[in-house]
């Protein structure tokens, strides 16, 4: 007699993945603008420092 697995018989057919369309998401990490973030704050940061040692 033969295995069902060779034969067929008995045996069910369930899906395993299911697909899903593709989703864009916006970038989170924009160097550009944290480079000029940080440009920006960086005279401010230096008076801000030079006071507290001055005094």
């Amino acid at each position: 007699m033969a295995s069902r697995s060779k034969t067929g018989r008995g045996l069910a057919t369930a899906p395993i993945f299911l697909l899903v369309p593709q989703v864009r998401l916006s970038k989170r990490l924009n160097l550009a603008r944290d480079a000029e973030r940080a440009r920006d704050a960086v005279p401010g940061l230096i008076v801000a420092n030079w006071v507290k040692t001055r005094l």
